[in-house]
């Protein structure tokens, strides 16, 4: 797990919506001057091009992650909320009743469908060796029949 007293995650809302002049769209834009992934230019794309239009739309919300020893940018992820649809032909009838729980179905084509977040972005910065303050961390899960593993910083 990641130490959170180490670091620091900010919502870049608080930089957008901000009247204060050291915050602000100019001081984001500043801030991801020292951004860099060149393992993954679109990582990199996205968080300069898009992570603004993006959140300014309500489409997903941009967290950067700053190490707090330093305050320097070490990475960040982009959240963003989809629906997801289940088939109750699927389903046992107790899955269903927990379905119902927290999700709305239509009747008609017997399906349930709610709200789940995804990690739509994870990047991390590799300037000046900042991907260093950032350990990497394993995980695991099931795709399919099969037990995958993966480093959830380690290719960001």
């Amino acid at each position: 797990m990641l130490e959170t007293n180490r670091y620091s995650v900010i919502n870049i809302r608080r930089y957008l919506n901000s009247d204060n002049p050291k915050l602000g769209e100019s001081r984001f834009l500043q801030v991801l001057s020292g951004f860099s992934c060149l393992r993954n230019t679109d990582v990199e794309r996205f968080l300069e091009k898009s992570s603004i239009e993006f959140t300014k739309k309500n489409q997903s919300v941009t967290y950067l992650v700053f190490d707090i020893s330093s305050m320097v940018l070490v990475g960040y992820f982009t959240l963003a909320l989809k629906p997801l649809t289940v088939r109750g032909e699927t389903v046992s009838n107790t899955v269903k009743k927990k379905l119902l729980r927290v999700s709305e179905w239509d009747e008609k084509s017997d399906t349930y469908t709610m709200s789940a977040y995804l990690i739509a972005q994870l990047g991390k910065n590799f300037t000046n060796g900042a991907d260093k303050k950032l350990p990497a961390k394993n995980y695991s899960y099931w795709h399919g029949t099969k037990l995958k593993r993966y480093n959830i910083w380690a290719e960001a």
